[in-house]
């Protein structure tokens, strides 16, 4: 019996390479911003959004010197590494980028680190933190009213504070 000849399958990424093509934060920007968009977008608004994010601003805040210097690294390596691995379809001539089929991929792996309410909890634990302290602190200071209320109390506040907030937590990440 003669051996059967299978057709060969399309290129898919491999694990390591999706991962490596997502280990930058860019690109994942990139990716993350096309998703939303219907159809394709120009290589500016697509600066812009990044440079925004990275700059921690508005994408009407964002200075020409912040968009070109993103928009540079987008146009001479980013998008052609993705374009390269059929995850973007990059017209450099238009400057229009798109999602392309590959993109699918990407998508399950972005979804599980990129929630950025999620990235948020610490600043919450860190206030309760504070709500707690300045009491105990005023307390063992001996200032009224708070030195009138036992250790336990404070104890019993802390504990019920932070469950609570470890409850919104659980619930807004399921």
């Amino acid at each position: 019996m003669a051996p059967q000849l299978r057709p060969a399958e399309p290129d898919r990424l491999s694990r390591d390479a999706l991962f490596s093509m997502l280990r930058n934060e860019r690109r994942r920007e990139v990716i993350n911003y096309l998703r939303d968009r219907e159809g394709p977008v120009d290589l500016r608004e697509l600066s812009e959004h990044v440079a925004a994010i990275e700059n921690d601003c508005a994408p009407d805040e964002v200075t020409y010197k912040q968009r070109k210097r993103v928009q540079t690294a987008l146009y001479q390596m980013h998008l052609p590494k993705l374009a390269d691995r059929d995850i973007v379809d990059y017209d450099r001539r238009a400057g229009r980028v798109a999602l392309a089929d590959g993109a699918e991929a990407c998508l399950a792996y972005l979804d599980a680190v990129t929630d950025r309410e999620r990235g948020d909890w610490w600043r919450r634990y860190l206030v309760v933190a504070a709500a707690v302290t300045v009491p105990v602190a005023l307390a063992a200071a001996g200032v009224p009213p708070f030195a009138a209320v036992p250790g336990l109390g404070y104890a019993v506040l802390a504990s019920g504070l932070f469950a609570a907030v470890s409850v919104a937590q659980a619930l807004d990440e399921r």
